[in-house]
């Protein structure tokens, strides 16, 4: 299960951590397929909502977004979703600007809402179909 390019980042706003639980209910069996990392407080609510595993690092609010962001760099990562509430920021809320740079020089996608969550879900699922001797040829060659 995991290895490289096996591994989703998660971490959620407060406030969007119950869209992001949907979508994974929604989507089980993409998200059951990856090893998946997140801050303690979103990694504890996978588990609880879901009874998915979940590796936590250190609370955002402790600088665990530091730890999944630095892992971004070490190849191993498929995608990350960093959930926001832009509309409504809490100060003590882990920042997304170091994400922005780590996903772009890495090529790693990275979800910052509910609508391009969605999207990553629909690729990554579309990924696991392709590594299980499904379509191959063009989907193969593009990212």
């Amino acid at each position: 299960m995991a290895g490289a390019g096996k591994t989703i980042i998660l971490i959620a706003h407060e406030r969007k951590l119950p869209e992001l639980i949907k979508l994974m209910r929604s989507q089980r069996h993409v998200f059951e397929a990856y090893r998946l990392l997140a801050t303690s407080e979103t990694g504890e609510a996978i588990e609880r909502e879901l009874g998915l595993e979940a590796t936590h690092l250190f609370s955002g609010r402790k600088g665990g977004e530091i730890q999944l962001c630095g892992l971004v760099c070490t190849n191993t990562v498929r995608a990350v979703y960093f959930i926001r509430d832009a509309e409504n920021p809490a100060f003590d809320e882990p920042d997304i600007a170091p994400f922005y740079r780590a996903c772009d020089l890495n090529n790693v996608p990275l979800a910052t809402n509910m609508v391009s969550a969605v999207a990553l879900t629909y690729w990554l699922g579309r990924k696991l179909q392709t590594n299980e001797g499904g379509k191959g040829g063009e989907e193969a060659a593009c990212v």
